[in-house]
């Protein structure tokens, strides 16, 4: 067997279990999320959303960014993950610790009336989850991707079932953060039984230190996206209240939960296999390419059809005491549409050893983002979502310009393969839209609603992709069904 053909073979196993992984761990979850939602409150979800945000940054400042440097790593030993994993522990405990200790003082500042007790609940999983992401890296890293999603689903049904029977035994808000906990706990256990990896006392500090380097920018980077990204957050939740922060928080749910399925597992993948073959730009040109064009063609659809029918789609999910959140899932739902593709660039870029391309990109994101959010009073959380979408939008000219030029790829490559699908789906939104105004005698029942509605959608960029872009769809759908054959 040829080299070539077993990094394919190696390459395409890992992209089906790390969609295994993503899918099944992502559809259980939304089941769980869906249920959960109809069984609290949105106040109740707010204030898990305000205990969640401050555990996620404590978590991201003690990873320091290790996990894309472990990663990216071509000749790691086991010993140079030692001090990174000792150092990672220390901060994490360290932060935890002022967490809970400065509990009352964070939730005043937060304005979030109640919220100490649970953010000393998040506090004590925060080591937990460091542990649980390191013995991950590094099975990333191995490519064994298998152990991941068997890992996933175990844990999102645990975690699921305590809780829902958490909700269902009235305790509020706290059943969500014990549905975190029990999930965190069973993951850590899957991983740690039979560790590919396991600490010792060697400690290596000059590849600690050029692992520091790398992780550095990638910690910077993702401290500068999150500040970005949850800002929007913060100002719902600073301005309107935890009640509306709960509104933001499950409305964004199916935006969030396509990017990851979507996009995730590729990344994935492509972040561990990309490693291996950037001294092949030619390679790297011809995966780049495909898989955009994947992203267009199969990706970008689904976002803008739950667009067109968000109204039915919020409706028959979270149920009528969650009216109104489709305001907010429209604008999320089209620029996921294009980040499901745009996301793709920073695998490539980190791939390509350039993290520092990405900070500068990172911090271009800051100031079209966070300026309009903190200077515009839009009146809603559904306007703050809106300028949000709107802002990213913004960067995404400049950030396939940077990827393009790393790759040394002209633009014009990607007119069909991405334009084509692209457009196609912006005319089916259209489409749909105009089939809900005008026709005034569309069933009542909002299951037939958005199936007729999902229906318009299909047909119309079938119709226009065939036309228009058969080549692309044709080229992609053999990709498909070989890589599944593979």
């Amino acid at each position: 067997m040829s080299e070539g053909t077993s990094f394919r073979r190696r390459a395409v196993s890992a992209l089906i279990w790390s969609t295994v992984q993503i899918w099944g761990g992502r559809i259980i979850g939304l089941i769980v999320f869906v249920l959960l939602a109809r069984l609290l409150s949105p106040a109740e979800f707010g204030i898990a959303s305000s205990a969640f945000l401050v555990m996620t940054f404590a978590n991201m400042l003690a990873e320091l960014g290790c996990s894309d440097a472990l990663v990216q790593r071509k000749d790691l030993k086991p010993e140079d993950a030692n001090l990174p994993f000792f150092g990672a522990m220390a901060i994490s405990i360290s932060l935890a610790s002022v967490m809970a200790i400065l509990a009352d003082r964070i939730a005043g500042w937060m304005g979030v009336e109640g919220l100490a007790p649970y953010l000393r609940g998040t506090a004590a999983i925060c080591p937990f989850m460091t542990m649980l992401s390191f013995q991950e890296t590094l099975y990333r890293r191995a490519v064994m991707f298998r152990q991941l999603a068997l890992r996933t689903i175990l844990s999102t049904v645990v975690g699921g079932v305590v809780g829902i029977g958490g909700a269902l035994t009235g305790w509020g808000t706290w059943s969500l953060i014990a549905q975190f906990g029990a999930q965190t706990l069973v993951g850590l256990v899957w991983l740690w039984w039979m560790p590919i990896w396991r600490p010792t006392l060697v400690l290596r500090y000059r590849s600690a230190i050029e692992l520091a380097s790398f992780g550095s920018k990638v910690l910077a980077m993702f401290l500068i996206d999150f500040m970005t990204q949850k800002s929007v957050d913060l100002i719902i939740l600073l301005i309107y209240g935890p009640t509306s922060l709960g509104f933001f928080t499950v409305s964004s749910r199916l935006y969030i939960l396509l990017l990851q399925v979507l996009q995730t597992s590729i990344n994935r993948v492509g972040l561990t296999m990309l490693a291996k073959i950037t001294d092949d730009l030619e390679r790297v040109r011809r995966l780049y390419l495909r898989s955009t064009s994947l992203c267009a063609t199969f990706g970008t659809p689904v976002f803008f059809a739950l667009a067109a029918a968000a109204p039915e789609v919020n409706h028959v999910m979270f149920g009528a005491k969650w009216a109104g959140a489709e305001r907010v899932m429209i604008p999320l739902l089209l620029i996921g549409g294009i980040h499901c593709i745009q996301f793709i660039n920073a695998s490539y870029v980190t791939a390509m050893g350039r993290p520092q391309t990405l900070l500068r990109l990172t911090v271009a994101k800051a100031f079209l983002v966070l300026p309009p959010l903190y200077l515009i009073d839009t009146g809603s959380a559904a306007g703050v979502a809106t300028l949000y979408a709107g802002s990213l939008l913004a960067l995404t000219p400049l950030d396939f310009w940077v990827t393009l030029r790393i790759l040394r790829i002209d633009w014009r490559s990607l007119v069909r393969p991405i334009g084509v699908p692209l457009l196609a789906c912006l005319a089916a939104f259209v489409v749909t839209l105009l089939v809900r105004s005008n026709v005034a005698n569309l069933p009542a029942n909002d299951i037939v609603r958005m199936a007729i509605l999902g229906i318009c959608f299909s047909l119309t960029y079938l119709v226009l992709l065939a036309s228009f872009g058969w080549s692309v769809a044709q080229e992609n759908l053999l990709f498909a069904y070989n890589a599944v054959r593979r």
